[in-house]
């Protein structure tokens, strides 16, 4: 039976089909005095060998038709931005780009004109990528000031004051709303929006936090388009000076109530209820010959935390009356108010 599609036994084989290049959609967003261009870009060893990828830039007016030969963009465009191929990293990669605005010189009336090329080695540059167009806000608010925080006991509050004007020196400011950020950690990680919806006031309420954490909260003012009134549409401004935070437990628990007492054999003992704190650590144990002791007077008697909601106390003298108070202490050493002064006489 006779093999059809094969060459003869010594022919050379076939070359193996290049894998092209490719920039899948170039796309661009404006964020605050940025323009971010992303796209993503395949590329496999069996891919013409890469060179760099250059970004171009045209802004143009407002109006210009949309459509534009390719002669026209690469004659009247500038190289703004050049990545090297070993920037670029093998198989399907996205690739960031922030264009920064001057918006206190542009035109309000502007377009801004995108699109992407790939260099080979050989000199080959293959057709453009998609144009992505984008007309920046130049009526931005500048970003806002003077973040302060507030701690409680079950919730951080941050405040921060309101810009007065716009990057391009506009007055009044356009603000619709606010996002605040977070990030945790020693300045490295992301920044995280932490209010589920735009906020209206310039105030924020916190309370996914931990004691002893490290933060840093951020502000971004919102900005609408002319002729615009949807949150959706809004630009959000440049950020805010960080503000950093390490949020700290110094709210004692409340002290033991009521306290309970009672001598039989010898021995005095005390009873409390356990307290509902979710931080309490143990309690201390104080003690006095004279109910008008001074409260630095007051001996402690357990070395230490006592981590349990009653005392046996057997160092007494039969028939000698006794003051006791209780204090309770959480996990970050905050000790609460002592009790109200409980005493007894030891029975034998």
């Amino acid at each position: 039976m006779a093999l059809t599609g094969c060459g003869k036994i010594g022919d050379p084989l076939p070359p193996v089909p290049r894998a092209p290049l490719v920039i899948d959609e170039l796309t661009v967003a404006q964020q605050g005095t940025q323009v971010i261009l992303s796209f993503p870009i395949l590329r496999t060893p069996r891919s013409p060998k890469l060179q760099q990828v250059d970004i171009y830039r045209l802004i143009e007016s407002a109006d210009s038709p949309p459509g534009l030969p390719e002669e026209d963009f690469s004659a009247r465009a500038t190289i703004i931005h050049s990545f090297p191929a070993e920037q670029i990293p093998l198989n399907r990669s996205t690739v960031n780009y922030q264009d920064t605005l001057n918006l206190r010189v542009g035109s309000r009336n502007s377009r801004y004109r995108y699109a992407v090329r790939l260099v080979t080695t050989m000199g080959a540059a293959p057709a453009f990528s998609n144009y992505a167009m984008i007309s920046p806000l130049f009526d931005l608010a500048l970003p806002p000031t003077e973040i302060q925080v507030k701690q409680r006991e079950t919730e951080t509050e941050i405040t921060w004051t309101a810009p007065r004007a716009n990057e391009n020196g506009t007055t009044p400011a356009n603000v619709a709303a606010y996002n605040l950020y977070r990030r945790t950690g020693e300045s490295n990680g992301a920044f995280v929006r932490i209010n589920p919806e735009p906020l209206r006031t310039t105030r924020f309420i916190d309370r996914n936090f931990q004691f002893g954490a490290k933060y840093e909260y951020v502000v971004r003012a919102l900005s609408l388009p002319v002729g615009s009134a949807i949150l959706s549409s809004a630009i959000e401004s440049d950020m805010s000076a960080p503000l950093a935070y390490t949020p700290k437990d110094t709210f004692p628990p409340a002290a033991p109530t009521p306290v309970t007492i009672a001598s039989i054999g010898g021995i005095v003992s005390l009873y409390w209820p356990f307290g509902s704190e979710p931080d309490l650590a143990g309690y201390n144990i104080y003690r006095a010959e004279d109910e008008n002791t001074p409260p630095e007077k007051w001996i402690k008697l357990n070395p230490q935390l006592h981590k349990t909601a009653s005392f046996r106390d057997d160092k007494v003298q039969i028939g000698k009356q006794y003051f006791y108070r209780i204090a309770a202490v959480d996990a970050y050493n905050n000790e609460s108010e002592r009790s109200a002064v409980v005493s007894e006489i030891v029975n034998p």
